[in-house]
């Protein structure tokens, strides 16, 4: 099946504030040559620690903040290749759903207004068919026509959510970026938004990439896993099949670290990852970024870094251990 989104080699770099007037300017590099493909009605969970650059991976596949290098491609066109009406033109075809649903709808406008946000970017619709597809997007969710009308203070927190939902669905997309839909919502209240999630795609036909930092979420919603640290993919393959023997030494810390109700067991302190130096991305030395943390290091893993290569069973791993 020919992918729907494609993303090659995408590198990201941020500039800092000079600490000197003369000085170099420090950049810090968030992705390092990340590679995806994600295949229409599929689901890619993409998990990590706080800061590993999930969040930045999912603004660059929205063509919300250009890469340094690399492309990303959506049924076929790069999007930072194309000129600004045609990309806005896309835009139609996917949507991203933010994590925080307190700040991402704004408390001045009625439901209805910003549910409507993305067609007044992409269409020129009459007032008539715009209630319509309002009102199509809210039940979408599980939400009347007329809560059109409210004002988000007036919905609960995992109402909210749904109407970011809806406000990603009203375009009828084939893709959404789901950047931690669930992390600022209560257990109960993340399991009825998981569920609806997984409803819309079975009856959408939707594909999602989704980002969280929390397994369990990514386990039950995602049907391929990519596993990030410090910008880079060290392991990418089937969900099930990472959960059960992960094959690079971070996934398996990963998994470790979810909290059991078992006091005889005990983690392994790990080492925070150094500073980069003024005018050098940070984790851009030589060898393994993991290798200061992992226990199986050799002597190879703190010279070579290791490329991402394939096992054979469709996962692909970057550990020269693996």
């Amino acid at each position: 099946m020919k992918p729907l989104l494609q993303v090659e080699g995408l590198v990201r770099d941020y500039r800092l504030p000079r600490r000197s007037l003369l000085g170099p300017v420090p950049r810090r590099r968030a992705l390092f040559g990340v590679d995806l493909e994600l295949a229409a009605g599929r689901s890619l969970g993409v998990v990590g620690e706080s800061g590993c650059g999930k969040s930045t991976l999912a603004r660059a596949v929205v063509a919300l903040e250009p890469p340094t290098r690399g492309r990303v491609r959506f049924k076929g066109q790069d999007l930072f290749a194309l000129r600004p009406p045609a990309l806005r033109l896309l835009r139609r075809h996917f949507q991203m759903v933010f994590q925080d649903p307190y700040g991402s709808l704004d408390p001045r406008y009625r439901v209805g207004r910003s549910v409507a946000e993305p067609l007044d970017a992409l269409e020129g619709e009459d007032s008539g068919t715009r209630r319509e597809r309002i009102a199509e997007a809210l039940a979408a969710v599980g939400l009347k026509a007329a809560d059109a009308g409210k004002y988000p203070h007036e919905f609960s927190g995992g109402q909210r959510q749904r109407i970011a939902i809806a406000r990603a669905l009203i375009t009828r997309p084939e893709l959404i970026v789901a950047d931690e839909p669930v992390s600022a919502l209560d257990v109960s209240v993340q399991a009825q938004v998981l569920n609806l999630m997984l409803d819309l795609q079975e009856r959408l036909g939707l594909a999602y990439l989704f980002i969280s930092h929390d397994l369990s979420v990514v386990r039950t919603i995602a049907q391929e896993v990519a596993v990030m640290y410090l910008g880079r993919v060290v392991e990418q393959g089937r969900t099930a099949e990472i959960f059960a023997a992960p094959a690079h030494p971070y996934t398996r810390a990963l998994i470790a670290a979810v909290p059991q109700p078992d006091p005889a067991r005990r983690r392994r302190p790990g080492q925070v990852a150094r500073e980069a130096k003024p005018g050098s991305p940070a984790g851009a030395g030589v060898g393994c970024p993991y290798a200061p943390r992992c226990p199986l290091a050799e002597a190879r893993c703190r010279q070579e870094p290791p490329l991402l290569r394939s096992l054979g069973d469709g996962r692909h791993v970057a550990c020269h251990l693996a």
